[in-house]
């Protein structure tokens, strides 16, 4: 079973009486649960900061957007799968959440508490908010294995077709393989063109000599140069403007340069350029099975939580959502 990792559930109030003693507005009721006004605020909160650290700034915008118009559906689905969880009888052992505490650690490289309570602090968390989303995710990684089938390989057969019918959706952008030897700008002004003409010289070389990786180890000034100045392979657009221009117009052997950059000149070699094209069905067996293993668990999960709405009382009290 796919393990999914959903965002950290809102405190819930699981009894008709606990839910009496509330005395501020109800947003969302799921059965005898609610979301008060200030558990959406602080839900809200949490994950449009969430996004500034970790999208792109061209996205963000559009990333709050989606989260606020998607956040009471949910929130709905949250609380769903918890009133689920009651009726399975299932729950979170609290040495389960040890043992979850201890994986996030190996998982991130934190040897010590100490380093794990920094790493908390940087994101905002205390330890009980951080146990409290653990034992929601291990709760709901429960549910789904008892309630959402599991997905079987599929067939060499089923894959190859659906690499018919999407193969595009995987083809390669055009590339080239490349080395480089880069020669950084000196501050002081004055030494400018005596550099200028020690990388002319560097050039020269490159061009006339058999093992341009030998070169790049004793001349360029770059970290690739304990590789021979490998950088592997490169698509389009990845490189400098003025470099990816230069690389795409050339011949698979041309030696490039010196190219002048902003703080450094670039001698590049072409070792191969690649078209762009669609991979082999085989080199990409192994990526055809998780993205339709994935597709097809999300149209599960979007079910069974259409079934469980169906089922279950559930009210919205649209004039109670905060806004920020």
């Amino acid at each position: 079973m796919k393990r999914v990792l959903l965002p950290l559930l809102i405190a819930a109030f699981a009894g008709t009486a606990a839910a009496a003693q509330i005395v501020e507005a109800i947003v969302i009721r799921v059965g005898d649960r609610v979301v008060t006004r200030t558990q959406y605020l602080k839900r809200l909160r949490d994950g449009l900061t969430e996004i500034e650290q970790t999208v792109p700034p061209a996205e963000v915008n559009a990333k709050k957007e989606d989260f606020k118009k998607n956040l009471t559906n949910d929130l709905i689905s949250e609380l769903l799968i918890k009133d689920r969880a009651d009726r399975l009888n299932l729950s979170v052992s609290s040495e389960e959440v040890k043992d979850a505490v201890e994986r996030l650690k190996q998982q991130y490289g934190l040897a010590t508490e100490q380093q794990f309570n920094d790493s908390l602090q940087k994101s905002g968390l205390t330890r009980a908010d951080m146990e409290a989303r653990l034992r929601d995710t291990l709760l709901m990684n429960k549910v789904f294995g008892r309630e959402l089938r599991g997905r079987e390989d599929l067939t060499d057969k089923e894959l190859r077709e659906r690499y018919d019918r999407e193969k595009e959706r995987y083809r390669l952008p055009e590339r080239a393989r490349l080395r480089e030897i880069v020669i950084l700008k000196p501050e002081n002004a004055t030494a400018l063109e005596q550099a200028r003409q020690h990388v002319q010289q560097i050039a020269e070389q490159a061009r006339n000599a058999a093992d341009f990786a030998l070169l790049a180890k004793t001349a360029s000034q770059a970290p690739t140069k304990d590789k021979g100045g490998d950088l592997g392979e490169v698509a389009r657009g990845e490189l400098l403007p003025e470099l990816d221009k230069a690389v795409f117009n050339s011949t698979s052997g041309t030696v490039l340069g010196p190219i002048e950059a902003k703080t450094a000149w670039h001698i590049l070699k072409v070792e191969q350029r690649l078209p762009s094209e669609i991979p082999a069905f085989e080199s990409i067996k192994d990526k055809l099975r998780k993205d339709a293993s994935d597709d097809a668990w999300q149209r599960d999960y979007k079910a069974y939580i259409d079934r469980l709405r169906k089922d279950a009382f559930i009210q919205i009290h649209d004039a109670n959502i905060p806004t920020v």
